[in-house]
Formats: structure tokens, sequence, C-alpha cells
């Protein structure tokens, strides 16, 4: 009787291995292969962590530095590893949130080929509770029909008749609110 407990217990870890070792390490080599053949490079992969680690670093490094209004300056501090992993390794890249890959994509025709399509070919990265509390309402949030809803209102604002009209007083407005920010930080 001992025995075969200590069997089902030796069982029961060479499964838990296993299962383990097609996780977090099967499963993202052979992702990344794949995406490796169609051109598509990435930062390293590490053993369950994936590229966190870099991303809290390249997060912690980006608050440590003054913040200016320009377009690439606040993209550094609001995503840094999506600026400098777009710089090294191009428009289209491969990166790890655990063991969970995620693709990168900044190519306007693979991007609207995603937003278009309602066939669920592509998926839609889970928010966090805190974002769930700021975007899962919006267009950003929702999925199959109340998202084909909300992108056919939404898709009345942008005709290119109507954005042509505002880009000026949108570029003064933005002007403005740069301002009275630079002001307000300045005066802190």
């Amino acid at each position: 009787m001992q025995l075969l407990l200590w069997y089902a217990a030796l069982y029961l870890l060479l499964v838990l291995l296993v299962r383990f070792i097609h996780l977090h390490i099967w499963t993202p080599l052979r992702i990344q292969h794949h995406f490796k053949k169609q051109g598509i490079t990435r930062p390293g992969y590490r053993l369950m962590i994936g590229s966190t680690g870099e991303i809290k670093r390249m997060y912690a490094e980006a608050q440590s530095k003054p913040t200016s209004f320009h377009p690439d300056a606040v993209l550094q501090k609001a995503i840094p590893y999506y600026y400098q992993w777009s710089r090294i390794y191009g428009k289209t890249f491969l990166y790890w949130f655990g063991s969970k890959p995620r693709l990168a994509v900044s190519d306007p025709y693979i991007i609207r080929e995603a937003l278009v399509k309602t066939n669920s070919s592509f998926e839609k990265i889970e928010f966090s509770p805190i974002a769930r509390l700021l975007f899962a309402q919006g267009l950003t949030g929702l999925k199959g029909v109340k998202w084909a809803i909300h992108r056919r209102m939404a898709n009345e604002a942008f005709y290119m008749e109507r954005i042509k009209g505002c880009v000026p007083e949108v570029a003064v407005s933005t002007t403005k609110m740069l301002e009275k920010w630079e002001e307000r930080r300045n005066l802190q």
C-alpha cells in the first residue's frame, strides 16, 4: 500500500514536471521558432518571467527621467519597452508576459485587418482590473456584437471631410493644453 502511494506521488510529480516543461519551455521555443521563420524577431525569453523583468526595468528607467511633451518623449515614457524594441526589432516583434506571447504590430495594414475583422481571428489582451475601470465600456474593451455596434457608431466621426475641418482647432487646443501642463509642472 505504501509503495502504491509512493508510485502515485512519483507519477503526479512526473506529470507536473512534463506539464511545466511543455508550458514554459517547449511552447515558447516553438512559438519563437514559428515567428523567426516569418522574419519576426524578438527580445529574449526568460523562463517563467518572459520579458517582464526587462519591461519593469525600462519603466523604472523611463520614470526616473524628466518628461518633455514631444511625441517621441511621451511614447518613451508611456510604453518604453515598445519604443525601444520597435527601434531594435522593427515594426512587428514578439515579446512575452510570463509564458504568454504578445505580438506587437505597428503596420497600419495589419492593424486595420485586426480591427475590421469581427470573426475573432485576433484576440484582445484582457485588461488588468484598474485598466478595466478605464476602458472596459469603450471600443477597446468590448467584444463581439457590442464591439460591432460601438464601432459602427464611432465610425461616423471619422469621415475624412469631418476630420479635415477639425485639424487646426485640435492642434491649437492641444498646444494650449501642453503649455498649461508645462506651467503647472514648473510651479511644482
